[in-house]
């Protein structure tokens, strides 16, 4: 298995330099690969890992964030030639070296600390954008690297630097993909010229990706807009406007990046599971499928000589870094990874379980579930791991927490419930501001499909999730306590309203996109959506995991929930862990999912388990990748939390 968790980031104008995000030993640190030497080294030893790494065009100099565990940080930078910790492929632990020292002095003087919220460079890497979260507000500031930072200016909320032009003077921030702030093209002259907004609403969404490298006719961005039930690629330029592609319309999620010179277009296809790739001329109509393996591209990078690096896995096979030759020809493998085509390479790992898909019907549509069950015959003891977001889904893609659950005898359910990206702009939206409760509707018509086919035992029907997920675990159980014999949330929210209150203000404006509004504006939506309004017909085993330093599910209103619990004499386990909503650290994973079979064993007594597999506890999260990467944004960050 690959230890890499993002495509690498490359040098625009050092075609053998990029920089990549590895798990080393144990934690996520930022790795400079130089390719003509064909060698690694370990830039950082960040002591709570790394999770954003940057290389300037001119590929001398790494920027990467040093964030405490809530998600606060600056951003530090170190030559690309440093001496870190050594080779990659034979490191230390970097966190346990005892200094503390994490590498690199800051990268611009006088930038606050606060929230990355993005990061760009002009083409020739003489200036640097960049977008901090302070205080609730989002402020921008343009510098050239290693100079004062020059403050730009300052919005309330939380706006994401999508790009800065070529010739620096231009910068793309993205709002509320439905608000009157969708998109923000902010002047960086001086004096500035006028803002631009494009906005968003009821029926679209925008979204800002990034300029064209080499434009012919003033700075030209590429959007993705989201219509009623489409998807489609966009651009914008000054003395045109907006203009949608109706050629390049897709009925589920996308990602798009400029490829390949002149106006070519790289364009990911999200739908059901499965990802695909598609190359296209915006000058020149049709579009070209790019062979890739079935499963999914967690993420993708464009080298400076137009070969593709996906981060791919499916079901049966751990993580692999695939490389794509310019134009999409053939694939082959990176870092020692054999070639690989459409099924399963000797060696590969088939795992302890079968798998199957399920579409339950409904009159509002067809659920989409991943099913894995061990061997031998039913029914089993059943869990459904939730995903969180909501703006997520459940994919062909490896994932050891099914491997090791399956192994101790236990089937497995990960639903696409509404709310998930990949099935289009219905399935996403359209459950009418009812948070929570349409979500626990669909996995109660699964659970009802699996019962009566044999699948799943029903005295023994669990819940189990991370951020999202864990709070629709907790709903669950006092919503439906009929249905649900065991509950497992990490990091979950349980008092909405309360949640609300304590996070982050890009999570309130998502809070505030699925709800209508705030607890003030809707105070009987989020009554409605809260498992503390239901906590006192709860009845099954609960278990709760949460970290002090969770900036989105604060650990003070899960306790509320957890003290209503004892009062209650309801079974129930608090585990406290460190490393915030989403730690960087495979050492806090593992303690999680221990955590969760330790307590399944106890609350569903059961034969002897299989061992579990020996597999490193690494998930890779769908995610949104690093500023000069692109290709792989997903349009709707949400909560979810992925273990990394």
């Amino acid at each position: 298995m690959t230890d890499a968790v993002q495509a690498p980031g490359f040098a625009r104008l050092a075609p053998g330099r990029a920089v990549e995000t590895r798990l080393v030993a144990g934690r996520l640190q930022a790795v400079a690969w130089d390719l003509t030497a064909g060698r690694r080294r370990v830039l950082t030893r960040a002591t709570h890992g790394v999770d954003l790494s940057e290389i300037e065009p001119g590929g001398d100099w790494v920027w990467w964030f040093d964030a405490d565990p809530g998600g606060e940080g600056r951003w530090r930078r170190l030559p690309f030639g440093a001496v870190g910790d050594g080779d990659a492929g034979d490191p230390g632990d970097p966190g346990d070296t005892g200094s503390g020292e994490p590498g690199g002095g800051v990268a611009l003087a006088g930038l606050p600390c606060g929230r990355a919220y993005g990061l760009a460079f002009d083409r020739a890497g003489t200036v640097a954008a960049l977008a901090v979260g302070v205080d609730g507000a989002t402020r921008c500031y343009l510098t050239p690297p290693a100079g004062p930072a020059r403050l730009l200016g300052s919005a309330p909320g939380h706006l994401g630097l999508a790009d800065l032009s070529p010739d620096g003077r231009l910068l793309a921030l993205g709002g509320r993909p439905d608000g009157p702030d969708a998109v923000l093209l902010r002047s960086a002259d001086t004096p500035p010229a006028p803002e631009v907004r494009l906005a968003g609403g009821p029926g679209r969404r925008l979204w800002p990706i990034e300029f064209h490298p080499t434009p012919t006719h003033g700075p030209e961005l590429l959007l993705v807009a989201g219509e009623e039930d489409r998807y489609t690629v966009a651009t914008w330029r000054a003395d045109r406007g907006l203009r949608l592609l109706p050629a390049l319309s897709f009925d589920a999620q996308i990602s798009v990046g400029w490829y390949g010179g002149g106006r070519g277009v790289l364009v990911q296809h999200e739908r059901a599971g499965r990802s695909r790739l598609l190359v296209a001329d915006l000058d020149r109509p049709g579009q070209r499928e790019v062979p890739v393996p079935g499963g999914t591209i967690h993420d993708l990078s464009c080298a400076p000589d137009g070969s593709l690096h996906c981060l791919w896995s499916r079901a049966s096979t751990p993580p692999r870094l695939l490389v794509l030759p310019p134009g999409g020809g053939g694939v082959g493998g990176v870092g020692g990874v054999g070639a690989l085509g459409t099924e399963p390479a000797a060696g590969e790992r088939e795992g302890a379980g079968r798998r199957s898909q399920r579409w339950t019907a409904q009159p509002y549509g067809r659920i989409h579930s991943f099913v894995t069950t061990p061997a031998g015959h039913g029914p089993w003891p059943t869990l459904f791991l939730l995903h969180g977001g909501p703006a997520a889904h459940d994919r062909d893609s490896y994932d050891p927490r099914v491997e090791t659950l399956t192994g101790r005898g236990y089937a497995v359910v990960r639903t696409n419930y509404r709310g998930s990206t990949g099935y289009g702009p219905r399935w996403q939206h359209d459950f009418g501001h009812r948070v929570g409760l349409a979500q626990l509707a669909d996995l109660a018509a699964v659970r009802a499909e699996l019962v009566a086919d044999g699948t799943a035992r029903a005295d023994r029907v669990g819940l189990c999730g991370y951020s999202w997920g864990g709070y629709l675990a907790l709903l669950a159980l006092g919503v439906q306590p009929g249905l649900w014999s065991l509950g497992m949330a990490a990091h979950p929210i349980a008092d909405y309203p309360a949640a609300y209150r304590a996070g982050t203000p890009a999570l309130r404006a998502l809070d505030r996109e699925l709800f209508g509004g705030s607890p003030r504006e809707v105070p009987e939506r989020y009554r409605a959506a809260s498992p503390l309004s239901y906590v006192d017909r709860v009845r099954a085993p609960v278990l709760l995991v949460a970290a002090e330093d969770d900036e989105r599910c604060p650990v003070s209103q899960l306790l509320r929930y957890t003290d209503r619990l004892k009062e209650l004499a309801v079974p129930h386990e608090l585990v406290r862990v460190a490393g915030g909503h989403r730690s960087r650290r495979t050492a806090d994973h593992r303690a999680v999912l221990a955590a969760m079979l330790r307590f399944a064993g106890h609350a569903w007594p059961a034969p002897a388990p299989a061992p579990a597999p020996a597999a490193l506890l690494v998930r890779l999260p769908h995610r949104a990748p690093r500023r000069d990467r692109r290709r792989g944004t997903n349009p709707e960050p949400g909560k979810e939390v992925t273990p990394p």
